[in-house]
């Protein structure tokens, strides 16, 4: 697998953690920027407010813990400009590529199944991938046959991309920030709302886990999380960040640089909390 195709897969799965983007422009949560997710704070008039619970981080946290298993639906968006440059010759060009995912996660026995549609703008190309995760092993569904990963058939850790899996799919992540006051909070029609910045730390974590060579840079900036809860209970919310790519090879003897920069934007809707549901490793795969 060419490092150019394995950085295709690398943003195709990026959210086999959770972590990866979005974004469903209705009502008044519409963003067109990460920056702008800190701008789009729900508004309602006091008495709404007062006619809802106003449940504290540690309600919201112990209900959180609660949950051992979830599904969730996920609308990604990323929004990029791609330069390619080959020897003394440059290509610019604006690419879009949209993801519709619906995941299962089990924490308690460590299990996954993630089912992906992926449309990539200009040209409208529309493909379909699934993601087995059992234990310490993946398998992705990709041109009509399994494959099991691996670090070389990957191009990245393994165990990083596992470790992302865990530690930040959206209930975990979620969790250490509830740790954590927010920077806003705000309420409509029965619903809570907590914003927090996306720490340095954590968006270090997401560019550790993509840069798997020294050919390949992978930088994240600027994000912002939205949580959104209702009795008390997360229900999904949304992100955005930044995104940076550089990638170094050769091609006929000639040096290529790719670069991609652009914006992520991710909103998730939770769903089945705690109803466990099958998730086996394929019949037959290849290694």
């Amino acid at each position: 697998m060419s490092k150019l195709k394995k950085l295709a897969y690398v943003l195709m799965v990026l959210v086999v953690i959770g972590f990866s983007a979005g974004c469903i422009e209705n009502g008044s949560h519409a963003s067109s920027s990460p920056t702008g997710v800190q701008s789009y704070s729900p508004t309602s008039s006091s008495k709404s407010a007062g006619q809802i619970k106003k449940y504290s981080l540690d309600e919201f946290l112990n209900n959180l813990e609660k949950i051992k298993r979830f599904s969730y639906r996920e609308n990604t968006s990323t929004v990029l400009n791609l330069t390619l440059t080959t020897g003394n010759l440059t290509q610019s060009r604006n690419v879009t590529v949209i993801y519709r995912r619906v995941r299962y996660v089990d924490l308690a026995d460590r299990k996954a199944d993630i089912n992906t549609t992926t449309i990539t703008f200009p040209s409208g190309v529309s493909t379909f991938t699934r993601d087995i995760i059992v234990g310490k092993d993946v398998y992705v569904f990709l041109g009509a046959r399994w494959l099991k990963l691996t670090n070389e058939t990957l191009g990245i850790s393994l165990g990083a991309l596992l470790n992302m899996t865990w530690k930040y799919n959206i209930v975990s992540f979620a969790g250490r920030y509830l740790q954590r006051k927010p920077f806003k909070e705000a309420f409509e029609n029965g619903t809570q709302f907590l914003y927090y910045n996306i720490t340095e730390e954590d968006l270090t974590a997401i560019a550790k886990a993509f840069i798997g060579n020294s050919n390949m840079t992978f930088n994240v900036t600027k994000g912002v999380l939205e949580l959104r809860f209702r009795n008390g209970v997360l229900v999904g919310g949304r992100m955005g960040y930044r995104i940076s790519v550089h990638i170094r090879g050769e091609n006929l003897g000639k040096r290529v640089d790719v670069y991609e920069i652009g914006h992520v934007y991710d909103e998730f809707i939770i769903f089945d909390i705690n109803v466990k549901k099958p998730v086996k490793v394929p019949q037959s795969y290849v290694s």
